[in-house]
């Protein structure tokens, strides 16, 4: 396994999803986690070993981000409102994009150690990590799971 640069966002594939975190100087990760570990699902922002944010897994990976954003094309079929909607609600949270510099993004992830506030649609570990590097809360998950739902409903 690759080792990590300080201020890298890593992520696990835990099967049904991904868990997030910021890595820092000396093999730790500040992520959300159980305040008893893992198996505690009672969110809070911890800074723990890589091994136990790993929680088994054996490997990472590395995630990366453009220095300007794409646009979401909201174009896409003009009979689903719901769906343009929702394309145009993304879209308008990526104004407040910022690439910040690693040094930045981990004071930013320290600055929240601590803070609990987990919520699996609206602030977890993504929302978190993202939030530290670009300024916005943002999770390509729960965003997948979104649009299906509002191509579905469209």
């Amino acid at each position: 396994m690759n080792q990590p640069e300080n201020d890298d966002v890593i992520c696990v594939n835990r099967g049904l999803y991904k868990h997030y975190g910021i890595y820092v100087e000396g093999g730790n990760v500040i992520h959300y986690t159980g305040a008893n570990g893992p198996d505690d699902f009672n969110g809070v922002v911890r800074e723990t070993s890589l091994n136990e944010f790993l929680n088994g897994a054996e490997n990472f990976h590395v995630c990366k981000f453009p220095d300007k954003p794409e646009r979401y094309d909201s174009s896409y079929d003009k009979k689903h409102i719901i769906f343009s909607i929702w394309q145009a609600i993304k879209n308008f949270r990526l104004r407040d994009y910022h690439l910040y510099s690693g040094d930045e993004t981990v004071r930013r992830a320290r600055s929240k150690i601590g803070e609990g506030g987990y919520n699996l649609a609206l602030n977890n570990c993504e929302h978190f990590a993202v939030w530290c590097r670009t300024g916005i809360k943002d999770s390509s998950q729960v965003n997948h799971v979104l649009d299906v739902l509002t191509y579905l409903l469209g």
